[in-house]
């Protein structure tokens, strides 16, 4: 497996991988490595992004759409 970042490989370093060695298992577990950190990161940016509030004019235009969901067709 490649080298991870707890072994002081920065996360921002770019590894240049001769196209030989792509398909063996060191590669495949560097992918796997910067995929798993990828992936982590996204997951705590959208729940940060889930915590924030929304505004007031996103508020209302949810309360607008929500009622005329509930309003039957005929009615609309």
């Amino acid at each position: 497996m490649g080298r991870a970042v707890s072994d002081g490989w920065p996360e921002d370093d770019n590894v240049v991988v001769p196209p030989a060695w792509r398909g063996t298992r060191p590669w495949i577990g560097m992918q796997s490595e910067a995929q798993a950190r990828i992936s982590k990161t996204l997951r705590d940016m959208n729940a940060e992004l889930l915590q924030q509030p929304l505004s007031p004019r996103l508020t209302r235009l949810i309360r607008a759409i929500e009622v005329g969901l509930e309003t039957p067709l005929h009615d609309r």
